[in-house]
């Protein structure tokens, strides 16, 4: 399997993320991992420290110049409010693609495809609050591609992969959109390995903001068994 292609916009954001790992002995994959954990964290008010975090304050200095390019090059892609863009997924094919994790590769839904499918399910009923979920979110395409057309929308993503899901809540937060994202395997429903509430106060004060979701408040809003769920998964 070939190396999947960087587009040319966003070869420099890349670029930022390869030579960081490579000057301090990382993965490019480590890397891009905790670059959306970072900016996660960075819109969690309220959040703990982040007890793993391995990088010094020069080095964390490298992050928030990956950030800078992050939202230059949205501000350059969303011009228009139907406009939507995700640069994460084509970071995350080439980056999972390359040498000895070819095996690992992951395709995302292009583009195109994308728009056609949330075309064809439009039945042109724009309804405030109205709930929409991908149980193999990715990169969150497919969501974001929905909250254009369904402005006020409530998206619900899911995946079994802990990178997709992060890309997924910093694309849904750039973006805009409310809703959650899980971590676990839809397929069965009552696990639960973590969960982000994606801008939960954004309509009643604007300000974009990122917070965890407890497997009490998965469990509940799914009227899922509690106690038996906890147990299980001990």
């Amino acid at each position: 399997m070939a190396q999947y292609p960087i587009p040319k916009e966003i070869q420099p954001l890349a670029r930022l993320m390869t030579d960081f790992s490579h000057a301090c002995g990382y993965d490019p994959l480590t890397v891009f991992n905790d670059f959306l954990t970072f900016v996660i964290h960075g819109f969690s008010p309220g959040a703990p420290p982040l007890k793993s975090w391995k990088y010094k304050r020069q080095q964390n200095a490298a992050f928030m110049g990956m950030v800078n390019e992050w939202v230059r090059l949205m501000q350059s892609r969303l011009k228009e409010d139907d406009s939507w863009y995700d640069p994460f997924g084509d970071i995350y094919m080439a980056f999972s693609s390359a040498g000895s994790k070819q095996a690992q590769g992951q395709f995302f839904t292009p583009v195109p495809i994308c728009e056609l499918m949330t075309a064809c399910a439009d039945t042109g009923e724009h309804l405030p609050g109205q709930r929409m979920g991908d149980p193999t979110c990715g990169s969150g395409r497919l969501l974001l591609a929905w909250h254009v057309r369904n402005l006020g929308g409530y998206l619900v993503g899911e995946d079994i992969n802990r990178t997709c899901c992060l890309m997924t809540v910093c694309n849904m937060l750039i973006h805009g959109c409310v809703g959650e994202v899980i971590w676990h395997d839809s397929l069965q429903p009552e696990k639960f390995n973590d969960g982000w509430l994606v801008n939960p106060i954004l309509t009643r004060t604007g300000i974009p903001t990122i917070s965890k979701m407890s497997g009490e408040e998965y469990w509940t809003s799914r009227e899922l068994p509690v106690k038996r769920t906890i147990n299980s998964k001990k």
